[in-house]
């Protein structure tokens, strides 16, 4: 059973990206959440690592942040 923050998370992550997994394991290469399985389908993430799954995301954000803003400056 997967908590309802959990489901919001992994719709959060799909939304950033789609899970990327070896085909074996059922974790997502790109961010290290878990998926539904090794096919990688969706993310669902462990319910005792949301913290992680959540930095990730604002790492990404901000990481989108920083390359608009150098776009905007060298033009």
């Amino acid at each position: 059973m997967v908590s309802p923050e959990a489901e919001i998370l992994g719709a959060r992550l799909d939304e950033n990206h789609s899970p990327e997994t070896n085909g074996r394991m059922a974790v997502c290469r790109r961010c290290g959440a878990q998926t539904e399985g090794p096919e990688g389908r969706r993310h669902v993430p462990n319910e005792l690592r949301l913290g992680r799954s959540e930095d990730w995301l604002d790492a990404q954000k901000r990481a989108q942040h920083i390359d608009h803003a150098r776009e905007s400056f060298s033009r």
